[in-house]
């Protein structure tokens, strides 16, 4: 079998892009005003993290614009939290749970001390042992500007509103939404499409399935764009996966961001929301304005343009009754034509049992080598396939 990408792309590690009910003061204390910091940032798995001092430790924090505040993990290694009460939580795929809120002890960033920081105890996502927690967006949402700069690893804070004022780039204004930024972004020529900016989601663009829909309804164009079409689920939520649908593969000729296009653009759709990704700062560094409501992308390539030529991933895997599965396959893939099928459910990997998804995210796929999985069909049927990860 040709190689084959296996995606857990879509295995959100927080409850990016979900809603929240405050009942209790959200609000945390900041060691300075009138300032201005540079932060180091680091690059996980092409995701966003501070490194933070709390109680003498470090802790590694998710930067994710698509959470409204922060999340620490049930059982995990940031304890001395301070109880505040409960509230009502939806994920990226708009499952409602209940779950506790509290504030995690003093941590510093840079220079600069936070006290009294509001997050929710979640559990861990399966897989996810790079993160400590998560700083959401109410990093920002408390007056702070920020400047994101990928390519120098750095975060710039600062209180002082007319900072970045003079700074070029492109800008989008965005909304408020739960406590998290909806921005208006151009899939196709004449369309606009509310998305998410959302640093905790890896891809540079995914689509709302039903809004995808009532764009193919107004325009021939929009058809044209659509590379394939499957039915299945990929997207994870902290709360589970989202509703098994249609999946719609597009090879879009641009997406336009305020006047910046990018260019040759492979998305997909899902039952979340439309989201920008941590992929786009990868292109260039971002400024969020809290005070006007904007973000301005400055990119580093100087143009008003830049080609992605990204590739779809044809195999979404994801958790069913706890055990690993396919999730999606695209009919148009090596893997499909090989035998794979969506609800084929994992049984052993090199004759290495899979009894739970946690076991499959954690199995040590060798790049460039094929293994042997063992699989069982949604008939009961048992086959093998070799898989190059």
């Amino acid at each position: 079998m040709k190689r084959l990408t296996i995606l857990l792309a879509l295995l959100l590690p927080a409850v990016s892009g979900w809603g929240q009910m405050y009942r209790y003061k959200a609000d945390f204390g900041l060691s300075a005003s009138d300032f201005c910091d540079t932060i180091r940032l680091d690059l996980v798995d092409e995701r966003l993290v501070l490194t933070v001092e709390m109680d003498g430790q470090r802790r590694r924090l998710l930067l994710d614009t698509g959470s409204g505040q922060g999340v620490i993990y049930r059982g995990g290694a940031i304890r001395g939290q301070r109880e505040l009460g409960n509230v009502v939580v939806a994920d990226g795929n708009n499952r409602r749970d209940t779950v506790q809120v509290v504030t995690m002890p003093p941590f510093r960033m840079g220079r600069l001390e936070v006290s009294d920081y509001v997050a929710t105890v979640m559990p861990r996502p399966v897989g996810n042992s790079q993160f400590d927690g998560i700083i959401g967006f109410d990093l920002f949402n408390r007056g702070l500007l920020g400047k994101i700069d990928t390519q120098s690893r750095t975060l710039i804070l600062t209180d002082r509103r007319k900072f970045f004022d003079a700074e070029p780039g492109y800008e989008a204004r965005y909304r408020l939404n739960w406590f998290v930024p909806y921005v208006m972004v151009s899939p196709f020529i004449r369309h606009n499409d509310e998305a998410l900016f959302d640093t905790g989601s890896k891809p540079l663009y995914t689509m709302n399935k039903q809004a995808f829909d009532r764009h193919v309804y107004k325009s021939r164009q929009v058809e044209a764009q659509v590379e394939g079409r499957s039915e299945g689920q990929l997207s994870i939520g902290l709360l589970g996966a989202e509703q098994h649908d249609e999946v719609v593969f597009l090879h879009m000729d641009r997406l336009d961001w305020g006047g910046f296009a990018f260019r040759d653009l492979r998305a997909i759709t899902t039952q979340g929301a439309s989201r920008i990704g941590a992929q786009m700062l990868q292109y260039g560094s971002v400024v969020i304005n809290p005070f006007k409501k904007r973000i301005k992308f400055q990119p580093f390539c100087g143009e008003d343009s830049v080609t992605v030529a990204n590739r779809h991933t044809n195999v979404a895997f994801v958790p069913v009754d706890g055990r690993p599965t396919v999730g999606l396959i695209w009919h148009e893939s090596d893997a499909y034509r090989q035998g794979l099928r969506q609800g084929d459910q994992i049984l052993a990997i090199d004759d290495k049992p899979m009894p739970t998804f946690a076991d499959f995210v954690r199995f040590h796929f060798v790049k460039g080598q094929k293994h042997r999985f063992r699989l069982r069909d949604r008939e009961g049927n048992i086959k093998e396939l070799d898989i190059e990860r």
